[in-house]
């Protein structure tokens, strides 16, 4: 079983550490600006090529500037205490073990979680259990 993921974007950051506004980079780049601000919230995921521009441009790696994150990280971290509480007692595990779904890799999430105790957290956090995770394909 692994994660699904979603590509995040540190493009703001390095951005802003350049002191340089988002019209000016996307001219640089050749987009909208409103196109720059889409990838700095992470609604919108760049072609290769603008890739490769922004990187050029912030004089960083891509693998430094976009990554890949687990869906439920954010899931959990927008959750109060009180909620991730009730969710553990309901999936029958405790809170430390929930609160490490966000920081796990996908070896580790086979290891430490059976199937039926993720269906239950999926089921608790209003979501469905293939937004979430992925079965491995069977040979």
């Amino acid at each position: 079983m692994r994660f699904k993921k979603k590509i995040v974007s540190r493009i703001k950051q390095f951005r802003e550490e350049l002191e340089l506004p988002q019209l000016e980079l996307a001219k640089l780049v050749g987009v909208s600006r409103q196109t720059i601000y889409y990838l700095e919230r992470g609604s919108y995921n760049p072609s290769l090529t603008i890739s490769f521009k922004i990187s050029e441009i912030l004089k960083k790696p891509i693998h430094d500037i976009f990554y890949q994150e687990p869906v439920i990280k954010d899931i959990l971290e927008g959750k109060s205490l009180a909620e991730l509480r009730e969710i553990a007692e309901i999936a029958c595990i405790n809170l430390e073990k929930l609160a490490s779904l966000s920081e796990i890799d996908d070896e580790q999430l086979t290891k430490d979680f059976k199937e039926d105790t993720l269906i239950k957290i999926a089921l608790e956090l209003g979501i469905d259990f293939e937004d979430l995770f992925e079965k491995e394909a069977e040979n």
